[in-house]
């Protein structure tokens, strides 16, 4: 007799744990019960990554477990997509789809937790429209939309756009109601996210201006109520005039921005098929900053890309520390098989890699510092809005709406509030609060 039971793994970006959780919530409200992954349970579900070569490899590994597991094993996702032959290979996958049609993983659970065989669909996904996923239920803290998915951007280490295909647009109307019932059901803070969140309505057509339909989602979503809203990761260059003055008076919406920046270097950006230097990344963060001054900044940089010498090294440093990010997520370049850099001359040691991955994060270290110690200056007196999102060791921990990292005393009644507190010290990575 079925127990109707499903577990789900997910590897990989916001966006894929997001799709996650719609289909999570769907298979509950049609009855099936969640276990841990790993468990004994009817159908287990492996949403996959392959950013990397190690997001490959991790994604097998997690797949042979949900053999071990699983009477049926559903596979699907980024690494589903571009390795499908050997996903297909592996003696116990019973369904896999990618991203051209990831929703029918959640009739094809259904079927397979009660027994019926479920026939796969895997159509092309860049041809493929955008497939419609929503969540109703909130997250104890945020809760995150995803209105975009696929890649026009094509970047010369980057596999995405095979994996997601091209830029494709949740409808407006159906992400002002799913705005909408997460509100209603409780959620005060939400991110609007996606693969390329700035490329969002590119597909609808002419546009005023880059961006200008993403400002307009932005404002309907402020209009619900909501008291923050952040952004998943944004492309720089959809930082113009229009777009900037669009959002700097809408109030709910934080003043932090996570941007994928990816080098310092105008040659290594160039050799990455970036549309952007650094002159152009300077100017459109001065008129971010002018028109937020509040503002707080963090991205994603690779360090050792192929043929990235000394000299363009320390322009990646120097500009780090020029802007001074809040936050940086720092990875060396890995070697991704299919992408025009895997075949670039040039290719660095891994020592390098690593020795200057070490001393960015070092000097990031430094700055950081330095910008938490005047944070905490400036809101000594000045209160500062706090997400609680967890207790740990008796302390509550959450981030403020500049996304610094705070600890305070308080119930655990508080998680999930947005709380007013005064900063007191800071230890160069965490805000301590009363």
């Amino acid at each position: 007799m079925k127990s109707n039971t499903f577990s789900i793994l997910t590897l990989g970006c916001r966006v894929n744990q997001y799709e996650s959780d719609c289909i999570s919530e769907a298979l509950t409200e049609a009855g099936l019960t969640k276990t841990e992954f790993g468990e004994s349970c009817d159908v287990a579900i492996v949403n996959t990554c392959t950013v990397t070569a190690e997001s490959d490899r991790k994604s097998r590994q997690m797949i042979r477990r949900a053999i071990s597991s699983a009477e049926n094993v559903i596979v699907t996702g980024c690494f589903a997509e571009t390795g499908r032959k050997t996903a297909e290979a592996m003696d116990g996958v019973t369904y896999i789809t990618g991203n051209g049609k990831k929703s029918e993983v959640i009739s094809a659970a259904i079927r397979l937790a009660a027994g019926e065989p479920a026939s796969a669909e895997f159509p092309d996904v860049s041809k493929a429209p955008y497939d419609v996923m929503v969540s109703r239920i909130p997250q104890r803290t945020r809760s995150y939309i995803k209105i975009e998915d696929g890649c026009d951007s094509h970047c010369s280490y980057c596999i995405i756009p095979k994996a997601r295909g091209c830029v494709r647009s949740k409808p407006y109307e159906l992400i002002v109601k799913e705005a909408k019932d997460l509100f209603d059901a409780g959620c005060r803070e939400v991110i609007l996210t996606g693969i390329e969140t700035a490329a969002y309505g590119r597909d609808f057509g002419r546009q005023p201006y880059y961006g200008s339909a993403l400002a307009d989602v932005i404002k309907a979503v402020a209009d619900i109520g909501y008291s923050r809203i952040g952004l998943g990761s944004l492309d720089p260059t959809v930082m113009n005039d229009s777009f900037v003055n669009a959002i700097a008076d809408i109030p709910a919406l934080m003043p932090h921005f996570h941007l994928s920046v990816q080098s310092g270097s105008s040659s290594v950006l160039a050799r990455m098929r970036r549309r952007y230097n650094t002159a152009m990344l300077e100017d459109n963060i001065a008129r971010l900053r002018k028109a937020i001054p509040a503002l707080t900044l963090s991205a994603d940089i690779i360090v050792g890309f192929p043929g990235e010498t000394e000299e363009e090294f320390e322009e990646t440093l120097s500009f780090a520390q020029r802007i001074g990010f809040l936050h940086l997520h720092i990875f060396p370049y890995s070697v991704r098989e299919g992408t025009e850099a895997a075949a670039m001359s040039g290719q660095l040691p891994g020592n390098v890699k690593s020795q200057r991955l070490h001393r960015l994060s070092e000097a990031q270290a430094k700055l950081k510092k330095v910008l938490l110690d005047s944070y905490v200056s400036a809101h000594r007196d000045a209160p500062v809005a706090v997400l609680v999102e967890e207790s740990k060791n008796g302390r509550l921990y959450g981030h403020s709406e500049h996304f610094a990292e705070v600890v305070l005393d308080g119930d655990e009644s508080l998680i999930g509030q947005i709380v007013p507190v005064k900063l007191y010290s800071s230890d160069g990575n965490i805000c301590y609060a009363k």
